[in-house]
């Protein structure tokens, strides 16, 4: 399903974040959103995720208002990986993986059969499965992202949002982790939206860009045609 935006605002109280913002996510593509610290990039994820509503403007996800679909129902259309993934509680790798299938599940059920090779291959894909019973509150930055992709696999939405997703990665499994990204939507038809800092993994993955600042886009279209020097220059300074 398409994901519009249309003349999107949101302020933190008197800051402008977003303003007059319109978009269009065509599924089956991998889009990158691009732009300097403080743009609206990561809001602009809030945004489409319903963390945060629109002042002003409306997304419609499938033709319908976002703000109609209830979190459940949310859940199993669109999936995050935070940039920063925070959690006090010594859940083991494989419970944070399993939590992917929460959406799918109903109430007081234990994963079935199907949601553990699910989680399995997911973790298998992300280099984890070595990892399944540690505490992921002893894990390194860059091993807690790698559980938030197989999280976010397991998930199994037509929408992948990534906000810096690979920004604690090396660059091995940065590499591997946009590499199960492009796959997927290609081999599957699904859609990715990655906000990134590195224009050349950028340049490399995304079929789509779009160049953000001060809160609106300032360019988008095809990566071969909107990634120039002019476009950089206009954009970073």
């Amino acid at each position: 399903m398409n994901l519009r935006l249309e003349q999107v605002a949101f302020s933190y109280g008197e800051h402008k974040v977003i303003e007059d913002l319109s978009l269009d996510l065509q599924p089956g593509l991998f889009y990158g959103v691009l732009g300097p610290n403080g743009s609206g990039k990561t809001t602009l994820l809030d945004l489409l995720t319903g963390l945060r509503t629109p002042s002003a403007g409306r997304i419609r996800y499938g033709g319908r208002d976002l703000r109609q679909f209830p979190r459940s129902q949310l859940a199993r259309e669109m999936a995050l990986v935070p940039q920063n993934f925070y959690v006090n509680f010594p859940f083991r790798v494989h419970e944070v993986v399993m939590m992917g299938r929460y959406p799918y599940m109903p109430r007081f059920r234990p994963p079935s059969a199907e949601d553990e090779q699910i989680v399995a291959d997911a973790m298998s894909a992300a280099q984890i499965s070595d990892y399944a019973d540690r505490f992921v509150t002893e894990l390194s930055g860059g091993e807690k992202q790698r559980v938030v992709f197989a999280r976010a696999r397991a998930q199994d939405t037509p929408l992948l949002l990534l906000d810096e997703a690979t920004s604690s990665m090396d660059i091995h499994h940065s590499i591997q982790a946009l590499n199960l990204v492009a796959r997927r939507v290609k081999d599957n038809k699904r859609t990715a939206l990655a906000v990134m800092q590195d224009i050349n993994l950028a340049g490399m993955y995304c079929e789509q860009l779009i160049f953000m600042n001060h809160g609106q886009i300032v360019c988008q279209g095809p990566t071969r045609q909107v990634l120039t020097p002019d476009t950089i220059r206009q954009v970073f300074e």
